[in-house]
């Protein structure tokens, strides 16, 4: 037994909400409180100092592989680069280390964020490595640029039609593809080698710390792709302890059923992920996304839909409120994102039980972006937790690491403060206090991945994983990890922020 005492404990559970001690018996919690006090005679101590104690984080939405693989790629993240001319120096360097013929990688690029203030081209890349297919992937992972090399090995020509739900960008000279595709990751990827085994486990054992070390030990893997081959290889780096998480792993729509539905001990299959794209207009329609709803209902699965703007988070709202309807049951469907939601969305989200799982830190990382880019009248409505959250949705706050950082406490004060990088705040009304804002990484979280009678609370049966927190405001800082009462992640204060 080990007995947690001298701490400030947020158990996000109503009895009691707080408390100065937790007692631990094989790996659950045992008591709370008092009861914990009075059951601990024989019990090692922890002594908490005064810390915050409160459950481990949970991030209901993330993509582990593309983190580990953006791991092995050449950094063009804005904290590595400042222009299209650095971008150039990196794929010169790599390009200079990799055999001739073999894909240069490189990853994390943000036009808005260069002093170009454009996306760079195929000529650009070309000019740094033209004997290597390259692939830059921007930072928000529905973008890339190819290089003239990489295009061809694409089949990407000046005749290639614009698939459905993406884009080719074209130079206004000549009309031939200037190597930026929106919304084209699949037919990229479908050329692209995979990453040696030993290559990739690395860096998921990389990216497993970063979460662990940020206070993380669950999460769930939201990749549209996701199949039976991503389910053997997750339980694979669980079985070589390469992947020390919980893991709860998204089914893509076109391969829903391909997963087992019997859990191993720290894999789950999760929600039914579509994506719905908004390039070049709604991909699905909504006629269709209604209809693939509907089907996935019926058969008793629960889906998360991928929507950001306004019409295609009305359109998700639609196709689950119209499946409910026609087939009323408990279910747990859940809108990814809902960076903007139509007017009266929030009051019909919450009568049709819809959980949204959005990324409050985009705030911290894009806000001057989305003050810039974004109608004026819109801005007090971005991200809207606040509205979310007194309407009576239940929000659950996510990384969509790697798009930023595995750092939930970033999270907790961007949905806290709405503050950009410069310092401006981003629709302000739309701020929630930071309980709120804890139990969005904990408690809903829990509950956004089918977990919550076992995660996300400090309660008598729970698993007994927490994080130690420097102090109760939105400036904590993560001190010290537990999975299942044991220390895995001491982090010195100041370095708990860790890049994926």
């Amino acid at each position: 037994m080990t007995l947690f005492d001298n701490a400030r404990v947020l158990t996000m559970d109503p009895a009691p909400p707080r408390a100065t001690a937790v007692l631990v018996r094989d790996g659950t919690v045992a008591a709370v409180g008092g009861d914990a006090l009075a059951a601990s005679p024989g019990a090692r101590h922890i002594d908490c100092a005064g810390g915050v104690l409160a459950p481990a984080f949970i991030d209901p939405h993330c993509h582990l592989l593309a983190a580990a693989a953006r791991a092995c790629s050449v950094d063009c993240s804005p904290v590595a680069v400042r222009s299209i001319a650095e971008i150039q120096d990196r794929l010169r360097e790599a390009a200079a280390r990799t055999r001739p013929g073999a894909w240069v990688r490189a990853a994390g690029y943000d036009e808005s964020r260069l002093e170009e203030r454009r996306h760079p081209t195929r000529r650009d890349l070309d000019a740094a490595a033209s004997r290597h297919p390259v692939r830059l992937l921007h930072r928000s992972g529905h973008a890339v640029v190819l290089n003239t090399a990489a295009l061809r090995l694409a089949g990407i020509a000046g005749d290639t039609p614009e698939p459905a739900g993406g884009v080719i960008d074209r130079f206004g000279d000549d009309g031939e593809p200037s190597g930026l595709l929106l919304e084209m990751g699949d037919a990229v990827d479908r050329v692209v080698p995979p990453l040696p085994y030993e290559e990739l486990a690395s860096g998921v054992e990389a990216v497993a710390q970063a979460f662990l070390s940020a206070g993380v030990t669950a999460i769930c893997d939201a990749t549209h792709t996701n199949g039976a081959r991503e389910w053997n290889l997750f339980a694979r780096l669980q079985t070589e302890r390469r992947l020390p998480l919980d893991v709860t792993l998204m089914e893509g729509a076109a391969h829903a059923g391909e997963m087992p539905e019997a859990p191993l001990a720290h894999l789950r299959r999760g929600h039914v992920k579509i994506m719905l794209s908004e390039a070049g207009g709604l991909t699905p329609d909504e006629v269709e996304l209604a209809h693939i709803v509907a089907g996935l209902h019926d058969a008793g699965r629960d889906v998360a839909i991928h929507a950001v703007e306004e019409r295609a988070v009305a359109a998700a709202i639609a196709a689950i409120e119209a499946a409910v309807r026609r087939g009323p049951r408990p279910h747990r469907h859940r809108i990814e994102h809902a960076a903007l939601a139509p007017r009266g969305g929030a009051a019909r989200m919450a009568r049709a039980g819809i959980t949204v799982v959005t990324q409050p830190a985009f705030l911290g990382h894009n806000g001057d972006r989305y003050l810039r880019e974004v109608p004026p009248e819109k801005h007090r409505r971005l991200y809207p937790i606040g509205s979310l959250a007194r309407a009576g949705v239940r929000v659950a706050a996510s990384t969509d690491a790697p798009v930023v950082p595995a750092s939930p406490l970033e999270g907790v004060r961007a949905a806290v403060e709405r503050r950009a990088p410069s310092g401006a705040t981003v629709g302000s009304g739309q701020a929630v206090p930071l309980t709120r804002a804890l139990a969005m990484w904990t408690r809903d979280a829990a509950w956004a991945i089918g977990a919550e009678r076992e995660r996300g609370r400090i309660a008598p049966g729970m698993v007994a994983d927490f994080v130690l927190l420097s102090e109760a405001s939105e400036r904590a800082e993560v001190v010290a990890v537990y999975v299942r009462g044991d220390l895995v992640a001491p982090v010195p204060v100041g370095r708990s922020h860790l890049p994926v």
